[in-house]
C-alpha cells in the first residue's frame, strides 16, 4: 500500500476542513465546537487527523467511516455573512472525491495485507468452504457458552421433540403445502444442528406463513404452531452465536431497494456459478434461498437481510483465500481454477450491490476486495 499517496490525500481533506473553519470567522456564526450544529464539520476532522496519526494502518472500514461523516456533512450548513441572505451549505462532493481516491489506494495493498484484512466465514444461514476442491455449502457448529451446556442442549431437543409431533399433525391437517412444507423444512434444520442462523431463517419463515394463514386455521392449530416457534425461539437464545447476530442485525439500516438489490446480484451469482459448473450445486442453491428470505416482505426483517450480505460475504472470503495464498499453504491448481471462476462470476454480479454491502457494519472490507482483485487480478487473465 502506498501510504505517502493515503498521506496525502487526509492531509488535502485536513487542509480544506481548516480553509473552511478561517473563512467561518467572518461569519455571524463561528464554527466552535460548543455549537451543536458544528458537531459534524468537528467530528470529520477529528477523525481525519487519527487516522493521519496511523496512516500505515488505514483500512476499508476507516475509510467507510470517513465516508460517513462526509454524508453527515451534506446538511450542514453555517450562518450567511452580514451582505448575504441565506446560510452557507458546505459543498461535500470535493470530498467524495478525495474519499475515493483513499479506496482507489488501498486497492494497492499488497497480497499479504489483502490477506490479512479478509476475515474468516461469518455467522450466517450459510457458509462456504472447499470440499476436494469444489466449493460448497459448509457447517457452522452450534457452540455452546461454558455453564450453559446442558440447558442450550436440553432447550434444542425439545424443540425438536416438539418439532416432530407438530409435523405429524399439521401433514394430518388441511393446511396449505406451503405451510406444511415451511414446517419440515424447520425440523430438518432443527436436526441437522448444521447452521444456527439457518434454523432461526427458518423459524422466521413458518411466523410469516402461520399469520399470512390465520384466517384458514383453526384456533388450535394457530396456537400450537406459534407455540411450537416461540419455543424453537427461546431455544435459539440459549445460543451465544444467536445472540450476538441478532444484536449485530440492529445495526442494519438499509431499505427495500437496497436489499432488493443485493438480493439480485445473490440471485445473478446463483445463475452464474450454476452455469459454470464450477461448484456444488448448494452454493447457487443457499445463494438462491437468502434472496428469497431477505425479499419475501415489502420490510425483511433485519436478520435476514444481515445473513444475506453475510453469505455473500462468506463467498468472497472462501474464494479469496485460495487466491492469496503465496505458499503459505499448499492449494492445488484445481481449487485455484475454481476460485477465478466464482471471482469472475462475483466480479460480473457485484458492482451495484458492493457499495450497498459497505454500508453495513463490518461488511466494508468486500469493497476493498473487489477494488483489489478487479484491478489485480483480473478473473480473464488468471
Amino acid at each position: 500500500m502506498k501510504a505517502t499517496k493515503l498521506f496525502n490525500l487526509l492531509t488535502e481533506i485536513d487542509r480544506r476542513l481548516n480553509r473552511l473553519e478561517k473563512s467561518a470567522l467572518s461569519y455571524r456564526e463561528p464554527l466552535v465546537r460548543t455549537n451543536i450544529k458544528a458537531q459534524p464539520f468537528f467530528a470529520l476532522r477529528d477523525e481525519v487527523r487519527r487516522q493521519l496519526a496511523k496512516v500505515d494502518a488505514l483500512r476499508e472500514a476507516d475509510v467507510a467511516g470517513l465516508e460517513r461523516l462526509i454524508r453527515d456533512l451534506q446538511d450542514f450548513t453555517i450562518a450567511s455573512p452580514p451582505l448575504t441572505m441565506s446560510p452557507q451549505r458546505f459543498d461535500v462532493s470535493g470530498f467524495s472525491n478525495l474519499v475515493n481516491g483513499l479506496r482507489i489506494g488501498l486497492s494497492q495493498l499488497s497480497p499479504v495485507e489483502m490477506l490479512e484484512a479478509i476475515p474468516g466465514q461469518k455467522t450466517a444461514s450459510f457458509a462456504f468452504g472447499f470440499r476436494n476442491d469444489m466449493l460448497t455449502v459448509i457447517d457452522q457448529p452450534l457452540l455452546l457458552h461454558p455453564g450453559e451446556e446442558d440447558l442450550a442442549r436440553a432447550a434444542l431437543e425439545n424443540a425438536i421433540e416438539q418439532s416432530a409431533y407438530l409435523n405429524e399433525d399439521v401433514g394430518n391437517s388441511n393446511a396449505s403445502p406451503r405451510l406444511k412444507d415451511g414446517f419440515i423444512r424447520l425440523q430438518s434444520a432443527l436436526e441437522s444442528r448444521a447452521n444456527i442462523v439457518q434454523i432461526g431463517s427458518r423459524a422466521q419463515i413458518c411466523n410469516r406463513l402461520v399469520n399470512a394463514e390465520l384466517d384458514e386455521l383453526s384456533g388450535g392449530q394457530a396456537g400450537l404452531m406459534l407455540g411450537h416457534i416461540e419455543t424453537v425461539f427461546r431455544a435459539l437464545a440459549q445460543f451465544p452465536q444467536w445472540r450476538s447476530f441478532c444484536e449485530n442485525a440492529l445495526s442494519v439500516d438499509l431499505d427495500f431497494p437496497s436489499v432488493a438489490t443485493v438480493a439480485e446480484s445473490a440471485k445473478a451469482l446463483a445463475r452464474e456459478v450454476a452455469k459454470s459448473g464450477a461448484v456444488d450445486p448448494s452454493v447457487a442453491d443457499a445463494l438462491e434461498t437468502v434472496s428469497q428470505w431477505a425479499t419475501d416482505k415489502p420490510n425483511p426483517d433485519k436478520r435476514d437481510v444481515l445473513s444475506l450480505v453475510r453469505t455473500l460475504e462468506n463467498v468472497w472470503s472462501a474464494i479469496s483465500k485460495p487466491l492469496l495464498s503465496l505458499g503459505k499453504e499448499m492449494v492445488s491448481q484445481a481449487r485455484k481454477t475454481v476460485a477465478v471462476a466464482v471471482l469472475g462470476a462475483l466480479i460480473y454480479t457485484a458492482s451495484q450491490a458492493i457499495p450497498i454491502m459497505g454500508k453495513v457494519p463490518g461488511a466494508e472490507w468486500v469493497q476493498t476486495a473487489y477494488s483489489y482483485f478487479k484491478n489485480m487480478l483480473p478473473p480473464a487473465n488468471p
